[in-house]
């Protein structure tokens, strides 16, 4: 029923072979035949907890199966093949036939046998077939009935051997693999023709030799017997390869198959026979016609092409004296055709035989031997090998075969190489074969090339130059004893490499054309060469790939590398086991670029009015650790972690031990001056300060002398250029620094331009859109640290930017580790408190100035003429509209409802705002802004949409209110414009970490209350408030007036005019009130 050609035929092959693999992977949990249907469950090969049922029907009447499954494809799966595979050795394979159960049970019968046929079966015979090319074995097949008393009836059936003989329902499960093998083999069809099927034939116990065989006698297993090849003289001096048996008998029969087999007529058995040759050539080799003995060495020559080493075990055929069969010995002779063209070399082959040189261009096959005459037979297949190999090392044939002759020789076959490295590499790898495969090799007395011996091994001697930013390093490599400069070496090997490595590193492993095993070859002088190992150097062309650039090196071979990737070079160094001279000063300073964490702690200074956190300490441990080296790096910790208070503590270290005795050139953006200044107030009081700015700026240089600080704007810097060149500063630093990332403008050029002993650049975004950038930075702190613009852009920028190549942005990383320090939030936000609460004062100018100073001159006079005619308490309306309108024209003039006011585009808040928020996107922060001004919220909105920034704006008269704040919960935007009064309240907005006051409410419980819209539980993040204040306008005045006196603050700027009385004193208006500075 569920037979193998049954289960098989009902599967496409590809799902068969599925099944297999399923079936040996183990997957078949159970199986189980329960009447013609075969049941089982089987593991899925990618979900193992996932299991497939499976059933396969047989169909009585049309004798097939079918399969079902209830994985997606239903029928005919890999799941069904697998338990059809299952049964087959599971189930079916471990029960015994009907035929071998009867059998059995017989021999409990009591009663005598009756001598009456039971069970039919299939007898196969065996016989030689005269007609078969191959000379194998016939196989034919009948069928007998099983006598209930052993034997077999006399009737004999004739089956035609084919596939449909195996669904035949007397057919056994090992008759089924018997013809399955027979039925398969279409080029010889019905015959046996491997040992192993005779062996299977004969263990069936159905097998006889010939039809005309006794029916009781089947064939038996034999012994394996030895035999030799021979070669068997006949008439005439021709000669027959022949088999001959270590213990010959007539009564074997030699039986063709792979391997061999042997019938014994006498003991009725098929057994092995053994050889010392491979088996799939015996039966060939059984074939050998009588080969005429002149023929014998021209056979032998085909023999060895074809068979390999399988000739050497066959035994030589005895020849006559005047016949000689021999292997020629190679000889090869290399010369430099033109003396003064050694891009080629001519290779000319002989053959020698005997003492006879032979022309390959001779065809002839057979040469006597002038001394002895003795007939030669050359080996004409060999010969054409080793010129096939030559051709394949890039030997190509001349066309005047008579190019180059040597009078110690015959006329010889001269081939030619072309090319340097073709010629080098044909020297160093293919030489060295040839010779241990005892070939001749010799070359002409002015050969022009040679090679050297070199175990590369290298030495550097390193020269620190009493400039103190660079040094040189010379690397030697010792040839033949001598100790030569190492970086042309490499220069030149690597002009063998693919020009893509300049711009992929990568393609060292991966490349194609270029195999990384392969050595190497440099030239040195008057063609002598050496053979580099690619994987000694690789390390090398890696950390000095300035070696790829032009004009790299100096006059003597040594390079010029700045003293600032010491570290690396000396790591490298060391790595490679090359041992340096000369690197004291620098090891020491590489001993501290290694590792930032063994920087010495240094104790802070008394008068700094300000705890550092942790992380703040070690900025300045870092710093200081800069300077003390006479290096420069970037601070690029997160916005809001204190860059500026870190560099002020360091600058106050430098003034308290004496060193600070110049002044220190501070450049930032124009927002940002008078929050520094603010800032040393606060923290450094000690450190005395000048911000130039305004008009009047130019007087204040000659008085620069007297600062510890001067501080200026990245605007005014062109205008007083001239001015800061003509000044020896102690420290340059720029903040902002990122407003320096184009290395063709003006401003950057211009900071190149000043004197500075130490330079810093702090920056929350060293990197905004290329590694560009990065580099125009680190050329102002480190001139040749990064080497040149372009060489930048080739080594690392185009690799690493267009080919993604992670080698050479490892390499960077490495190089500019020890000069930048950068945390992020998410690094120390264990040392951060919950909430972080950041005043930024901003200074307004211009238009903006001079529109507040004109609304409060006018407000000014019109408050003093109200509260002359009705007294201060009953003038507060008109005191709070006058008030408001002066922190409108703070956020923006065109909040105001003045046409002269709506023209002016300047905002000192909002210039802040938008250089800000692009800082903060990069870092990943989600944003809330806050204004009681819907007004100022719209204007915020232009700008965002002019700049392409995602951002949603909730006011009063939002309705979707929910899905705005899912919509940035979800992260989907990272800016959030909120009204105060519509969002102060009810809004859980968790997934932000910085909330902006663009305008100060100063009622503290009402802002206090928009705060914890990002504070509050389920925020797992510190949260960082930043407050805009301008500077000596109402904003700032209030602020000081709330600290002492909260409730009239909290009053002067409620618009709820009717809470409660104003207490208010002549002296306080006027505070308010008061001019700008």
């Amino acid at each position: 029923m569920f037979t193998k050609v049954v289960l098989e035929s009902s599967f496409h092959s590809k799902e068969w072979l599925k099944g297999q693999r399923v079936f040996e992977q183990n997957s078949v949990l159970n199986g189980v035949v329960d009447g013609s249907v075969l049941r089982g469950s089987v593991k899925s090969e990618s979900h193992k907890s996932e299991i497939y049922l499976t059933r396969i029907e047989y169909d009585k009447v049309s004798k097939q199966a079918k399969s079902y499954c209830n994985c997606y494809v239903g029928r005919g799966c890999k799941h069904a093949a697998a338990l059809a595979h299952y049964y087959l050795k599971k189930i079916h394979a471990t029960t015994a036939s009907n035929f071998t159960i009867d059998k059995w049970l017989n021999t409990f019968s009591s009663e005598p046998a009756i001598d009456s046929v039971n069970v039919k079966s299939l007898l196969y015979f065996l016989q030689t077939n005269p007609f078969s090319p191959q000379d194998y074995l016939q196989l034919s097949v009948k069928t007998a009935g099983q006598k209930l008393s052993g034997g077999w009836s006399k009737t004999l059936g004739t089956e035609h051997l084919s596939s449909q003989l195996i669904d035949k329902s007397f057919v056994l499960e090992e008759d089924v693999r018997i013809i399955s093998s027979i039925t398969s083999n279409r080029d010889y069809r019905d015959s046996v023709t491997t040992h192993a099927l005779l062996e299977q034939l004969v263990n069936t116990g159905r097998c006889y030799w010939s039809e005309n065989a006794h029916l009781d006698r089947p064939i038996g297993t034999g012994e394996t017997v030895q035999a030799t090849w021979q070669w068997h003289k006949l008439m005439n001096n021709a000669q027959k390869l022949v088999l001959q048996l270590d213990e010959p008998s007539q009564d074997i029969i030699i039986v063709k198959s792979q391997p061999l087999s042997y019938y014994h007529k006498e003991f009725n058995v098929i057994g092995m026979v053994q050889t010392n040759t491979a088996s799939e050539y015996e039966a060939r080799l059984l074939n050998s016609p009588v080969i005429d003995e002149e023929k014998l060495p021209w056979v032998l020559n085909k023999l060895e092409v074809s068979l390999g080493d399988t000739i050497e075990k066959l035994p030589k055929p005895k020849l006559n004296k005047q016949l000689s069969v021999s292997k020629p010995n190679v000889h090869l002779h290399l010369s430099t055709p033109f003396e003064n063209q050694p891009t080629s070399t001519n290779v000319s082959v002989n053959f020698e035989y005997e003492g006879i040189f032979v022309n390959p261009n001779n065809r002839e096959a057979m040469i006597k031997n002038p001394h002895n005459d003795v007939t030669i037979y050359r080996n004409l297949l060999l010969e054409e090998r080793v010129i096939e190999l030559l051709k394949s090392h890039g030997c190509k044939a001349l066309l005047n075969r008579q190019y180059y002759e040597y009078e110690e020789h015959a006329p010889v076959f001269t081939m030619s190489l072309q090319g340097r490295q073709v010629c080098l590499a044909f020297i160093h790898n293919e030489l060295p074969k040839m010779r241990k495969n005892s070939w001749q090799i010799e070359f002409d007395k002015n050969f022009y090339y040679k090679e050297l011996s070199t175990d590369n091994v290298f030495d550097a001697e390193i020269i620190e130059q009493d400039s103190g930013d660079f040094f040189s390093i010379g690397l030697n490599l010792e040839i033949n004893g001598k100790k030569i400069p190492a970086f042309p070496i490499l220069q030149s090997a690597l002009e063998q490499l693919p020009k893509t490595v300049l711009t992929n590193s990568a393609f060292m492993n991966k490349m194609e054309g270029f195999d990384p095993a392969e050595p190497l070859f440099v030239e040195l002088d008057d063609g002598e060469f050496i053979a580099l190992s690619y994987k000694s150097i690789q390390p090398l062309l890696q950390q000095f790939i300035e070696l790829f650039m032009p004009g790299a090196l100096q006059h003597d071979g040594s390079m010029k590398l700045s003293k600032f990737q010491g570290h690396q070079t000396l790591s490298l160094l060391d790595d490679q086991g090359i041992i340096t001279t000369g690197e004291n000063k620098l090891r020491e300073l590489s001993a501290k670029l290694q590792n930032f964490e063994e920087i010495q702690a240094v104790e802070l200074p008394s008068n700094l009015h300000a705890e550092l956190r942790e992380y703040q300490h070690q900025g300045v441990n870092w710093l200081q650790f800069l300077r003390e080296y006479e290096l420069a790096g970037i601070l690029a910790d997160d916005m809001g972690l204190g860059k500026t208070i870190q560099a002020l503590a360091h600058l106050l270290i430098e003034k308290e031990q004496g060193r600070l005795t110049r002044p220190c050139l501070i450049v930032a953006p124009t927002s940002v001056l008078y929050n520094w200044a603010n800032e040393v107030k606060k923290f450094t009081p000690d450190l005395s300060y000048i911000v130039l700015h305004g008009s009047k700026r130019q007087q204040d240089f000659e008085d620069l002398q007297q600062y510890d600080l001067v501080i200026t704007s990245y605007a005014l810097i062109l205008k007083d250029i001239e001015l800061h060149q003509n000044t020896d500063y102690y420290y340059l630093i720029l903040d902002e620094a990122h407003y320096i990332k184009n290395p063709r403008t003006s401003v950057y050029q211009a900071v190149l331009t000043i004197q500075a002993q130490h330079k810093l650049c702090l920056t929350g975004t060293p990197m905004e859109n290329h590694l560009g950038e990065f580099w125009a930075q680190f050329n102002f702190l480190l001139p040749g640290f990064l080497s040149g613009h372009k060489q930048f852009t080739k080594l690392f920028r185009t690799p690493i930017e267009k080919h993604q190549d992670i080698d050479r942005k490892v390499m960077l990383n490495q190089r500019i580790k020890p000069f930048l320090l950068r945390r992020t939030k998410e690094k120390i936000a264990k040392e951060l408190p919950g909430k972080t609460t950041i005043v930024q004062m901003l200074r307004i100018e211009g238009k903006q100035a001079e529109l507040y100073e004109t609304v409060r001159l006018a407000m000014d006079t019109r408050l003093k003429e109200i509260i002359a005619t009705k007294g201060l308490q009953r003038s507060q309306i008109e005191i709070l509209d006058a008030l408001l309108k002066l922190r409108q024209v703070c956020n923006h003039p065109q909040l105001l409802p003045m046409q002269s006011a709506k023209a002016i585009k300047q905002s000192a808040k909002l210039e802040f705002l938008m250089e800000t928020l692009p800082e903060m996107i990069e870092e990943g922060r989600r944003v809330l802004v806050f204004s009681q001004f819907t007004s100022m919220l719209s204007l915020i909105e232009a700008e965002l949409i002019k700049e392409r920034i995602s951002f949603v704006k909730l006011t009063g008269e939002t309705r979707n209110r929910q899905e705005l704040v899912d919509k940035f919960q979800r992260g989907d935007t990272p800016v959030f414009l909120i009204s105060l009064r519509a969002g102060g309240v009810g809004l859980n907005l968790t997934a932000a970490d910085t909330v902006i006051h663009f305008d100060p409410w100063w009622n503290p419980a009402v802002e206090n209350q928009a705060t914890d819209r990002a504070y509050r539980i389920g925020q797992d993040k510190p949260v960082f408030v930043y407050k805009l204040i301008i500077e000596n306008s109402i904003e700032e005045r209030i602020q000081q007036i709330q600290i002492n006196k909260a409730e009239l603050a909290n009053a002067l700027l409620s618009e709820e005019v009717n809470q409660g009385k104003l207490s208010l004193t002549d002296d306080i208006l006027k505070t308010l009130l008061a001019p700008l500075v």
